[in-house]
């Protein structure tokens, strides 16, 4: 299966609701994910478009503080206002500022990694990669801004096995169209998740990510207002045997997410001045 990141996503030209220039600039905008600087000319090559396309495009998220221009090497990069975006989320949330001393002790008791995340198309997007103090050899190779694929993985399929029915019904269309072959056995690793999350209240996955790596996973959303998240223990099958996932790690995760909420609710979150009135 590939990547979610190495394929284009956009629905059929038929659809009138589709801005296809909008479109084009925010596929743009997610090459820079990684924080890699980019001449137009890559741009050109990683999405097929015309390089005069290219340029408008670029020139006018520049203009708008979306990208910025590296005065060295001429090359583009993320611009603040971008990145400001992203920080005022978060800060606003206050989901990652509570959550990540929890998750540092959870990985330090038990040695291994933990990830937050939520979807993307049919990725599932890593916002937090906790790593345990000790053993490098134990660690997953994720870092924020990561896409896992969302029917391959126990953080993924939590994710689908939570979210409304309506949007499950748009994960299935999609992946049955984007997958037509492996279709039939995602729709059973699915309904698997599902029997499983009903029974015990989390998932657990062996051997994925197309590596010896097991996972298990708990979905979860901070309140009403907030989008689902997914939590994830994953490490080296050798250090989470199928029993231990069930008997350890799961419930270690179920209540991680209860004492989450609870300090949640307690939480006025950061104090945060008014917008200056200024336009940069």
């Amino acid at each position: 299966m590939k990547a979610p990141s190495e394929i284009s996503t956009q629905p059929q030209k038929s659809d009138p609701n589709f801005v296809h220039s909008l479109a084009k600039g925010l596929d743009i905008l997610s090459i820079f994910a990684e924080g890699d600087m980019l001449g137009n000319q890559q741009l050109v090559e990683r999405t097929g478009l015309p390089k005069a396309t290219i340029s408008r495009i670029t020139s006018t998220l520049v203009a708008l503080g979306y990208l910025r221009v590296d005065t060295r090497t001429r090359k583009l990069q993320m611009g603040s206002r971008l990145i400001g975006m992203g920080a005022s989320v978060q800060r606003r949330i206050g989901l990652q500022r509570i959550a990540r001393p929890m998750l540092e002790k959870l990985s330090a008791d038990t040695g291994l990694s933990l990830i937050i995340g939520t979807r993307d198309r049919l990725g599932l997007v890593v916002l937090e990669a906790i790593r345990p103090p000790t053993d490098s050899r134990l660690v997953t190779n994720v870092d924020a801004g990561t896409v896992l694929p969302i029917a391959g993985t126990a953080i993924g399929l939590a994710y689908i096995v939570a979210c409304p029915v309506k949007e499950q019904a748009i994960i299935f269309d999609k992946l049955a169209q984007r997958f037509p072959a492996e279709w039939p056995n995602l729709r059973q690793r699915i309904e698997l998740a599902h029997a499983e999350y009903n029974r015990t209240g989390f998932i657990t996955t062996q051997r994925s990510w197309e590596r010896d790596v097991n996972g298990v996973a708990i979905p979860f959303a901070p309140n009403a207002r907030n989008a689902l998240y997914t939590v994830s223990f994953a490490g080296p099958a050798t250090r989470m045997p199928p029993t231990r996932m069930r008997k350890e790690l799961g419930p270690m995760l179920l209540q991680f997410v209860k004492e989450l909420h609870e300090a949640m609710a307690k939480s006025a979150g950061p104090y945060l001045l008014p917008p200056e009135i200024y336009t940069p």
